[in-house]
């Protein structure tokens, strides 16, 4: 990345610790105020649970950081306890059930979701699935743009070395994304069509929306996505979505000037560009 770049730990994590951990033997580090420094890179270990975070924009300016982005190193816990590294925006469709505020969306950061995934793809040890999750938890009051870099899914990996290098790689190796951005909705929770686009096409993602959240959107949630996420276009995984879900999006769509796209003719429009 370009810009400073602030990663954003905590102790009461075991994956967040390990992710932490080889971040500091990966690059040489200076302590300073409050932080550790390498380069374009601020490492802040902090001793309380991420998602209920509030204000951290604040908290950083009273450090003296003003960053391009801030990185959430974290863990993931699912009910299949598969192996997996994955990264997601923060925000609620619905009510707040873990962290942040009741409908509101954080700002997303597409590019660096998109780099931080590619370089996963490379890194990951073999038995660990790589995708992007829906957009779900806190905070969701960050007005700089961020993402959650997450090891899941059991105890074993989340203090797995492998797996912590390959996170902590896989942000510092970060680069640029000039191409165009989309909203996403439908599918599991680890929306599998879209995670395939971000690795092998040309476009990010901003905020996702998965089947069991796309009830709750409407015209402001969808607007406040959009901007929060610099897209241009949008896609709906179709096959997933009820007739009812894929009326009522393209409406909000169609208000919006989203350009809905197909899988293949964005694989064909925006191809990769390697």
């Amino acid at each position: 990345m370009t810009g400073p770049v602030v990663v954003v730990s905590t102790v009461v994590d075991p994956a967040s610790a390990n992710i932490a951990e080889k971040l500091l033997e990966s690059i040489p580090w200076d302590e300073q105020d409050g932080y550790l420094s390498s380069g374009s890179y601020r490492l802040i270990i902090l001793e309380e649970e991420m998602i209920y975070l509030r204000d951290l924009d604040h908290r950083l300016k009273d450090l003296g950081l003003n960053p391009d982005l801030v990185v959430f190193a974290s863990r993931h816990q699912s009910k299949d306890k598969a192996p997996r590294l994955c990264g997601h925006f923060t925000g609620n469709s619905r009510e707040a059930l873990m962290g942040g505020n009741s409908h509101e969306l954080a700002v997303a950061a597409p590019g660096a979701l998109k780099s931080f995934l590619s370089n996963l793809a490379r890194e990951a040890p073999g038995d660990f699935l790589i995708s992007a999750e829906a957009t779900h938890h806190g905070p969701t009051d960050m007005r700089t743009p961020s993402f959650f870099a997450e090891i899941g899914s059991t105890e074993r990996e989340w203090s797995d070395p492998a797996a912590g290098m390959a996170v902590a790689r896989s942000i510092l190796n970060m680069e640029p994304h000039l191409g165009p951005v989309f909203l996403g909705f439908g599918g599991g929770h680890y929306v599998r069509r879209q995670s395939r686009m971000i690795m092998e096409t040309g476009i990010a993602f901003g905020h996702l929306f998965s089947n069991y959240q796309v009830d709750d959107l409407d015209l402001k949630l969808v607007e406040e996505a959009q901007l929060k996420s610099g897209a241009s276009y949008a896609y709906l995984d179709r096959k997933s979505l009820r007739s009812k879900a894929k009326r009522n999006l393209s409406d909000i769509l169609d208000r919006l000037g989203l350009e809905t796209m197909n899988e293949r003719d964005i694989g064909g429009r925006f191809p990769h560009p390697g």
